[in-house]
């Protein structure tokens, strides 16, 4: 064999093994896109039309619920659909003086209304989780 016939097997096996990585990187790209979930949630469905909400309208709605307690200065809501309902996470950033267990159960009850109430699914609120993630300091004044 001289050194061209090597060479030449190197190279094609490299090439061999590239297109096969290019394919499956393609059929991941692919496979990540279909089952990525969908942006916007469909809330009712009826002959004359459908009502959508995104999902960023549908965290901002529980985030801005959050942020009008006393105690919360900042919220961050992520909402999954599993088995049919809705499980919420809420992170928190409070103040000190925040009455947490108060909090937790004003919250638990408000995702509640907001899906049965704003949203019009009653049997759609899942379990809410409240995470507190920070304590921001109470703001000076002069």
């Amino acid at each position: 064999m001289n050194d061209y016939s090597i060479w030449r097997d190197v190279l094609l096996a490299d090439a061999n093994r590239n297109f096969f990585l290019l394919w499956l990187a393609l059929a991941l790209w692919v496979l990540l896109i279909l089952v990525r979930p969908p942006s916007t949630i469909v809330l009712n469905k009826a002959a004359t039309g459908r009502l959508l909400i995104s999902r960023h309208a549908l965290n901002r709605l529980i985030e801005a619920c959050a942020e009008q307690l006393k105690g919360v200065v900042h919220a961050r809501a992520q909402i999954r659909r599993s088995g049919g309902k809705f499980h919420t996470t809420l992170h928190l950033r409070v103040r000190p003086t925040a009455k947490l267990d108060a909090i937790q159960g004003y919250l638990t009850q408000e995702v509640g209304d907001i899906f049965k109430e704003n949203l019009g699914l009653p049997d759609a609120a899942g379990r809410v989780e409240v995470k507190v993630t920070g304590v921001v300091p109470e703001s000076k004044g002069f």
